[in-house]
C-alpha cells in the first residue's frame, strides 16, 4: 500500500481540515441564504460541499455549530473575535483603536460573504436561538469590548458621564444598522462605498462626542 493511501485512511492533514471546514461553512452560508436556517438540512449540506455526510461531524458537532461558527466570523461577536488581546487594544489611544477595529469590521460585513450573512441574519437571528440569540450575542459583545473603554475613561481618554457599556453601544449600533440596512447581498460597488462614508461620518462624530483631547498651553 502506498504512503499515501494510508494517509488517507488516518486523520487528514491540517491543511486538508481547513479546505473541507470551509466547504462546509461555505455551503452552509450559500443554503442559509437561500432557505433558511430551518429549511437546511446536515444532509444538504454535505451534498453542496460534495463531501460524505460524516465529513461534517469530524468539524461541527451539529447544524447550530456551523452556523454558530459563522456568526461568530461575521455576526456581531466578530468585532471582539478581530481584537481578542483587549490589553494591547487598551494600551492604543482610543482613536486609533476604535478605527481600526471599525474598519476591519467592515471589510468583514462588506465582503461578498459578510453580506450574504448579513441577509441570513436579518432573517434567522443567531439560528437556533433566533432573534433573542442574535440579541444576547450582541449584549456579549458589548459587555467583553467594555474592558478598554474603562481603562480609556480612567485614564481621562474618554468621557465618563455614560458608563463603558454604553459608550460601546453608541459605537457599535449604528455601525449594526449600516452591515444590516446598506450592505445587502446585491449591493453594488456605489452602495459599498456610500456605506463606507457613512462608517467615517459615525466614527468621526463618536470620536468628537467622548474622546477627551488633552489641551495644550
Amino acid at each position: 500500500m502506498t504512503t499515501e493511501g494510508k494517509r488517507r485512511r488516518g486523520r487528514p492533514r491540517k491543511d486538508e481540515e481547513q479546505d473541507t471546514r470551509r466547504l462546509l461553512l461555505d455551503a452552509a452560508l450559500e443554503l442559509f441564504a437561500a432557505k433558511g436556517y430551518a429549511g437546511t438540512s446536515v444532509r444538504e449540506i454535505a451534498k453542496h460541499a460534495n463531501v460524505h455526510d460524516s465529513a461534517i461531524y469530524f468539524h461541527f458537532a451539529n447544524k447550530d455549530a456551523m452556523y454558530a461558527a459563522l456568526f461568530e466570523e461575521m455576526g456581531p461577536p466578530s468585532l471582539e473575535a478581530l481584537c481578542p488581546d483587549l490589553d494591547v487594544l487598551t494600551a492604543m489611544a482610543p482613536a486609533d483603536a476604535i478605527r481600526s477595529l471599525a474598519w476591519q469590521l467592515f471589510r468583514v460585513w462588506s465582503s461578498p460573504r459578510g453580506r450574504q450573512f448579513a441577509g441570513v441574519v436579518l432573517r434567522d437571528g443567531s439560528g437556533q436561538e433566533g432573534a433573542q440569540g442574535l440579541a444576547d450575542a450582541i449584549e456579549a459583545a458589548k459587555r467583553r469590548l467594555a474592558q478598554p473603554f474603562e481603562a480609556w475613561q480612567a485614564a481621562g481618554l474618554l468621557r465618563t458621564d455614560q458608563s463603558a457599556e454604553q459608550l460601546v453601544w453608541e459605537l457599535m449600533a449604528p455601525l449594526d444598522v449600516i452591515w444590516f440596512m446598506r450592505l445587502r447581498p446585491d449591493a453594488c460597488d456605489e452602495e459599498i462605498a456610500a456605506a463606507e462614508r457613512l462608517v467615517q461620518a459615525h466614527l468621526d462624530y463618536f470620536l468628537a462626542c467622548t474622546e477627551i483631547k488633552e489641551e495644550r498651553s
